[in-house]
């Protein structure tokens, strides 16, 4: 008897600490809850124009996606070895592309925008040993990566928020948080009729203004994110499924507005 229940015992302690295990377990590698992404904004406007510069930021990074496409034919060429491809030569290309844009912009806006091409410019010329690799066709460098490692360089002198949320997102940095799941959905459903939307909110104890503009995918990238659904890409992930004109994504800009 006395055997019994020392074995039902050592059984007991044994389940309890497997289940301890487990408990600590589920706990590796999951958000810490609370907090915020930001906490010291350098760059705030004022209410009025929240909406504007942040739409601003959004078309600019945008500009600078398509700016880079149209080189991806070079960019990829495997027979190249230098491109040719610099930060300023890139620079030169999305301020043009971005002249029109901002010909009523405030002086706040302006310095904010200078910023931001000075971000871009940075991304570019840290991918030049990437770029150049003769020999290599995809070199993980896309449109995509360029406004990532930009958005984060903007962030670093502004405090501005920018991400690339999408419906299937294939880098970490991409996952959409809670407000922009519900705004993907309801463009999703949109289509090529979803429009941008944003809202004032607060991150922190900072108000800010968050906004959301629908990323479309265009024919080039159906190679990618096209069908057949499931089939893997020139990269391993699997496609889509997705056709031109679908939401694949958005814009996303949280930029600090002035009490």
């Amino acid at each position: 008897m006395k055997q019994y229940k020392t074995k039902i015992t050592s059984t007991f302690l044994s389940l309890m600490f497997v289940m301890s295990m487990l408990n600590a377990a589920d706990k590796i590698g999951v958000p810490a809850k609370g907090g915020h992404p930001e906490y010291l904004f350098l760059e705030k406007v004022s209410a009025k124009e929240a909406q504007s510069t942040a739409d601003m930021i959004s078309k600019s990074i945008a500009k600078g996606r398509l700016v880079i496409f149209a080189q991806m034919g070079r960019l990829t060429n495997p027979e190249l070895g230098d491109k040719g491809y610099t930060g300023d030569v890139f620079a030169d290309q999305w301020e043009q592309a971005l002249e029109a844009e901002f010909i009523s912009a405030s002086p706040a806006q302006e310095q904010i925008i200078k910023k931001l091409i000075w971000a871009g410019k940075q991304a570019m010329d840290n991918n030049q040993d990437r770029l150049n690799v003769k020999g290599v066709k995809w070199k993980h460098f896309l449109p995509a990566k360029w406004a990532r490692e930009a958005g984060l360089m903007f962030n670093s002198r502004t405090g501005i928020v920018t991400k690339q949320p999408a419906i299937n997102y294939r880098h970490p940095s991409n996952a959409p948080d809670a407000k922009e799941i519900e705004v993907l959905t309801k463009f999703v459903k949109a289509g090529t009729n979803a429009k941008p939307q944003g809202e004032f909110a607060m991150m922190g104890k900072q108000k800010v203004y968050r906004y959301f503009d629908p990323i479309n995918l265009m024919p080039p990238c159906l190679g990618c994110h096209g069908k057949p659904k499931g089939e893997l890409d020139k990269l391993g992930f699997e496609k889509d499924g997705l056709e031109t004109g679908d939401v694949i994504g958005l814009i996303s800009v949280s930029i600090a507005v002035e009490k």
